[in-house]
């Protein structure tokens, strides 16, 4: 068994005893490797529920990502861009088009296996869903979600997760610091990740003697390849935010190579367009 698998093994005990509070408890008592970034948008339509479906019947214990936002109408839809043209047969921004309008739209129009010379996809119904849908069609999966647009969609969000009883199996991340902290404020009961000043406030603690002190508000770091450089976080410093109880993920890996790299800090999770590749990578880890 590999020294990366004996690791793993031993990632549990500390998380369990991390000061979290009751904020993605879950998440530390099982931490999963593999990762579907939109659903897999690799091999299916993105953050559709075709994609989360067929992922979780293949992978029943994947992490599964995806993107909110609010329709005109103020329901939060699963979907990535500002507007629909890049994956569906519409054109647009989501921000100003209804429910209604948008479940019109052929959310697999686009997709493509084969760089555009066949769409396996367009005409089979595959709708854009609401996230209350997805919770529905997924109740057993942990979700990360990145809240896309700041304001009045982040409590659309808290409350779709707190009506469908979910707020145990998502953690939120967004790129606005404002929306981390309307969360903490409004919503302690769901985990959240860090944003990139909580996460220079929490490297700084570690760098300048301050750990010990430190107590985690996030549940999870999650790094870019080009975050990571730019941080320029050593594996040291990974194993020692890991005992603190703070996950730690790494996005978007879609190669073996990288894969297979990453693999090799202290890492929680990882997120992949294919998960395919990546439980490829995992399964020949395991056989080592």
């Amino acid at each position: 068994m590999t020294s990366f698998l004996l690791t793993a093994l031993a990632t549990l005990q500390p998380l369990l005893a991390a000061p979290v509070g009751t904020a993605a408890c879950l998440f530390r008592e099982r931490p999963i490797l593999l990762g579907a970034h939109r659903g897999g948008c690799g091999l299916w339509p993105e953050n559709t529920i075709e994609a989360y479906r067929n992922t979780a019947k293949r992978w029943p214990n994947t992490l599964m990502e995806g993107d909110v936002q609010l329709s005109k109408d103020g329901h939060v839809v699963v979907f990535h861009d500002s507007a629909v043209d890049r994956t569906t047969n519409g054109t647009g921004l989501v921000s100003e088009k209804t429910l209604a309008e948008l479940k019109a739209l052929d959310a697999g129009y686009h997709f493509t296996l084969d760089s555009g010379k066949t769409f396996p996809c367009r005409g089979k119904g595959i709708t854009i869903p609401t996230l209350a849908e997805v919770i529905e069609a997924l109740p057993n999966n942990l979700f990360l979600v990145e809240i896309k647009t700041s304001g009045p969609s982040v409590d659309a969000v808290i409350k779709v997760l707190r009506e469908t009883k979910a707020t145990q199996r998502f953690l939120l991340a967004s790129f606005d610091p404002a929306t981390i902290a309307h969360l903490h404020k409004h919503a302690p009961e769901i985990g959240t990740c860090y944003d990139v000043l909580d996460a220079v406030e929490m490297l700084t603690a570690l760098r300048q003697g301050k750990w010990e002190h430190y107590t985690p508000v996030h549940a999870m770091l999650t790094l870019s390849p080009e975050l990571e450089k730019q941080f320029n976080v050593t594996p040291a410093e990974f194993a020692a935010i890991r005992e603190k109880g703070i996950l730690v993920q790494f996005f978007t890996l879609n190669t073996e190579e990288e894969i297979k790299h990453y693999l090799q800090l202290p890492v929680d999770s990882i997120l992949s367009d294919n998960p395919e590749i990546l439980d490829r990578v995992l399964q020949a880890e395991q056989r080592k």
